[in-house]
């Protein structure tokens, strides 16, 4: 549902997702902001969704909203600069994930809505799955970096001096605290329901972890997922296990 009401709802649940999760949408192109909108609800039917288009709307929902679940911010907003407002949402509301979907490709801008503290960084131009799969990594607690971002993230950064740093030939995918994990259990041979029992969460949400895990490695199944960090040096293979083509 699509509200500016921020009373409470009901508790019927959905994927994950229940009928109290809120999340905001903070964007002043209309067009742009109904279809975000129409793909929030399409994936989240029980979700509501409260729009704001400028920055003083968004700071009047985090300050009056009850369980405020996630924040999807454009950097282009006609009363404020959009880093400064994350920087201010982060700062006001602290346990409130803000995730910025923007237009902008700059690596400057990556790399700042990441300091300030996003837990997302999407393109508008991205394919809808794109953005659904980054919602749900972000609304079960992970950052969702993509491979353009990681590449500004993890690119060496000059030095001082004006000489160039020497990068890590063996630098891998940034991958959050949990997908490293996954990656362990995936190189043990563990498939989605060993490593949800042994993490003791939800397969599906092991799933969702995983799918991240590939997309960041940029294969579509777990064994090159595992022969990758291999060679990257992030895991240990057992020569035991076998081999694993599922994409999941």
């Amino acid at each position: 549902m699509v509200t500016d009401d921020l009373s409470p709802t009901t508790d019927e649940t959905n994927g994950g997702v229940d009928a109290r999760t809120r999340i905001l949408i903070v964007d002043d192109h209309e067009l742009f902001r109904q279809g975000l909108t129409s793909l929030v609800t399409k994936e989240y039917p029980n979700a509501e969704v409260i729009v704001a288009t400028t920055a003083a709307e968004a700071f009047n929902a985090v300050e009056n909203a009850t369980g405020l679940d996630l924040v999807l911010l454009d950097l282009k907003l006609p009363d404020a600069d959009g880093l400064d407002v994350l920087r201010q949402l982060t700062a006001r509301s602290p346990d409130t994930p803000v995730a910025v979907v923007t237009a902008s490709e700059s690596a400057e801008d990556i790399s700042a809505a990441y300091q300030a503290g996003a837990k997302g960084y999407m393109l508008k131009s991205s394919p809808n799955k794109v953005l659904c799969h980054a919602l749900t990594l972000i609304l079960y607690g992970e950052t969702y970096i993509p491979s353009a971002a990681a590449a500004v993230l993890s690119a060496p950064r000059l030095k001082n001096d004006g000489g160039d740093a020497n990068p890590d030939p063996l630098a891998g995918p940034v991958l959050t605290p949990r997908q490293r994990t996954i990656l362990v259990l995936m190189a043990e041979g563990l498939r989605n329901s060993a490593i949800a029992a042994r993490l003791d969460m939800p397969e599906t949400t092991v799933k969702v972890h995983v799918k991240g895990v590939l997309q960041k490695f940029g294969v579509n199944n777990r064994t090159h997922a595992v022969m990758t960090a291999a060679r990257l040096g992030m895991v240990a293979l057992d020569p035991g296990q076998p081999g694993d083509d599922d994409p999941e």
